[in-house]
């Protein structure tokens, strides 16, 4: 299963990402019987849906002698009990032993609870796959699926924010007074122009913020210098990136929660989704539950997919993380309690 790949942008000027994951078959011209379906492994996409491939190495029932392949989309855990519609762009193509993409098929599909798959019920003929000598060394057919979502908007110029009325207005600095003791300044006419947040503390009349020219963060655990310094880069970049600082990139997440910057809460989760995995579920989720976005639809889905295991990783620190939030208790109480209901029904169904 390969990386995201990024791409500079869509026929229509929007950044995308596409995901990739990967079938291979042996030698679907022989010994595969009409309408035998085999698939890849689930991926995942950073708004918290997924889609793996699947194909039928001797076709459909109907068209033997052809691969037939589609993309299967499966939505966020969160939406699974609700009518949905997503549009995807995808595509299909085989990975030659010479040629990296022959074949390719790009789709536009509008995906819901009905329509779940997307693809070709004639994607290629066995004698093409022979003719053009598309099978691997080992007699094999490599099929690549492909999906591709927005990714966060791009930082927005400084220069998009600025004015001849906000240059000609004289500067002030504001002071961030912060919980580990340091103080961070920032330019006032900035600050106002590119958070409401900001600006309806420094405009007001009734808040102290406006008449001080500080910002009293002190008692705010997450406000030290990195976080904060990561904040006010953002406010004046458009860019945030936590390298990799999954503890970062949470802290940030959580300041821009507070400060209603929903642009770095998109652009702190796009960064967190690929880091969350059945070690580390549990504990994510209990920082963004309740939150509504795409960072909780993906713990979500790991958690209730693999319910006992996250439980028997996360056994440590389960404790803490039940204390640090009681509703996230109440939701595994009633994960535990579907897994027992379906377990009962497959006992009794065996």
């Amino acid at each position: 299963m390969a990386a995201p790949d990024p791409e500079p942008q869509s026929a229509d000027g929007e950044r995308r990402i596409w995901h990739s994951a990967e079938i291979v078959v042996d030698n679907p011209t022989q010994n595969w019987p009409n309408d035998r379906q085999v698939e890849s492994a689930w991926m995942a996409l950073q708004s918290g849906w997924r889609f793996r491939v699947e194909a039928y190495p001797n076709g459909q029932a109907g068209h033997e002698g052809w691969v037939s392949a589609y993309i299967h989309i499966q939505p966020p855990a969160s939406l699974e009990n609700f009518e949905w519609r997503r549009q995807f762009t995808h595509r299909l193509w085989i990975r030659g032993p010479q040629v990296d993409k022959m074949h390719v098929m790009t789709f536009s599909t509008l995906f819901h609870k009905e329509i779940c798959s997307s693809g070709k019920h004639q994607f290629i003929s066995h004698s093409q796959i022979l003719w053009a000598g598309w099978l691997t060394a080992d007699r094999k057919l490599r099929i690549i699926g492909e999906v591709s979502e927005a990714a966060p908007l791009a930082p927005q110029p400084l220069s998009a924010q600025c004015s001849l009325e906000l240059l000609a207005i004289k500067p002030e600095f504001i002071s961030f007074l912060l919980h580990d003791g340091s103080t961070l300044y920032f330019d006032k006419r900035l600050l106002i122009a590119r958070s409401s947040h900001f600006a309806n503390m420094l405009s007001g009349e009734m808040w102290r913020e406006g008449q001080t020219n500080t910002i009293d963060l002190r008692s705010n655990k997450q406000a030290d210098s990195r976080n904060m310094g990561a904040v006010l880069c953002h406010l004046m970049s458009g860019h945030f990136s936590a390298g990799g600082d999954e503890e970062l990139a949470f802290s940030v997440r959580r300041l821009a929660d507070q400060f209603c910057m929903a642009d770095l809460v998109q652009q702190a989760e796009f960064e967190l989704q690929p880091v969350v995995c059945k070690d580390n579920a549990l504990r994510c989720l209990g920082k963004v539950l309740g939150s509504g976005g795409a960072l909780e639809a993906r713990c979500l889905e790991i958690v209730k997919a693999n319910a006992c295991e996250v439980l028997e990783h996360q056994r440590d620190l389960l404790e803490q993380v039940v204390d640090e939030n009681p509703e996230l208790a109440k939701f595994l109480m009633r994960v535990l309690l579907d897994a027992a209901k379906t377990w009962r029904s497959s006992a009794n169904g065996s």
